[in-house]
């Protein structure tokens, strides 16, 4: 018989380390949550987290970028809704004037609020602004598409996933009423109106086409927040430990720690017996 090699200590040994292992594994995942950690763990489902992780980062900024124009088109839209305010009072006293029953006093004190309404127009185009961009004053007349200028904005993923914002000079020049509302001359009171009426227009008009782009961006932001939740979910299926499913391989695997260790206690004290069991035999 041989004594200098104990080949069930040896076996029991082996069994120990390997059950030591899946218990350090097991206790990795339940602590760290996770059940593919880097591509040691599993090369094809780590090159496809990262992958999914990528696409979840795009997904995020575009959400960001878009939430981004809605707050950009409601400055806007708080701009535009103000002038048009201002514009509707400029026509007001327009039709005002006309009435015929104004003396010269009467005129000029509503020309006077005329031009201040003017001013206030003119401040407003010039003061609306989101974070440094002029939003209704360095852009191109309303109408004139080879003058337009837009802003892209990407609103997914992918490169090429882009809403565009328009611009528009919405000043009393870009409107077309400065210098043109006279309601001290009764000869220009016609023209007067039709300048402020086009005025008007033009500003409801901006702002409908506002108004379709901010529930655009909108229906971005929900878009991409349902997909971006999905491949987290799928990501999660990916990488992510079943914390219960875990705690029972642990378990599992302290048993068996537990029995290797006291099979290799038993093992390591074979040599022992077996030289009790010759010196036993030598005495007879």
């Amino acid at each position: 018989m041989r004594l200098s090699h104990n080949l069930a200590s040896l076996n029991a040994f082996r069994n120990y380390s390997k059950v030591l292992t899946e218990q350090s594994t097991a206790l990795d995942k339940i602590v760290s949550g996770y059940k593919v950690r880097c591509s040691k763990d599993d090369p094809n489902v780590m090159a496809q987290s990262e992958k999914t992780n990528i696409q979840i980062r795009g997904l995020q900024v575009a959400s960001k970028n878009a939430q981004n124009g809605v707050s950009m088109l409601q400055t806007a839209e708080g701009g535009l809704e103000s002038m048009g305010n201002m514009l509707m009072r400029i026509k007001e006293l327009t039709i005002q004037a006309a009435n015929g029953t104004n003396n010269v006093d009467d005129t000029q004190v509503i020309q006077n609020e005329i031009d201040e309404l003017m001013a206030g127009i003119q401040t407003t185009a010039k003061g609306t602004e989101f974070n440094g961009i002029k939003l209704l004053s360095e852009g191109g007349k309303f109408g004139d598409q080879a003058n337009l200028k837009i802003k892209s904005v990407p609103v997914g993923a992918n490169v090429g996933d882009l809403e565009y914002i328009p611009f528009y000079d919405l000043t009393t020049d870009g409107l077309g009423i400065n210098g043109k509302i006279d309601v001290t001359d009764t000869n220009k009171l016609g023209n007067s109106l039709d300048a402020v009426n086009n005025a008007i227009e033009t500003v409801l008009s901006v702002r409908s086409e506002y108004g379709s782009l901010e529930n655009r961006f909108e229906e971005c932001v929900n878009n991409v927040g349902e997909i971006s939740l999905k491949m987290e979910g799928a990501n999660s299926e990916l990488v992510d430990a079943d914390v219960a499913e875990e705690m029972m391989n642990y378990a599992k695997s302290d048993i068996l720690y537990q029995s290797s260790l006291a099979i290799m206690r038993q093992t390591n004290n074979f040599p022992m017996d077996v030289l009790k069991i010759l010196e036993n035999v030598k005495s007879k």
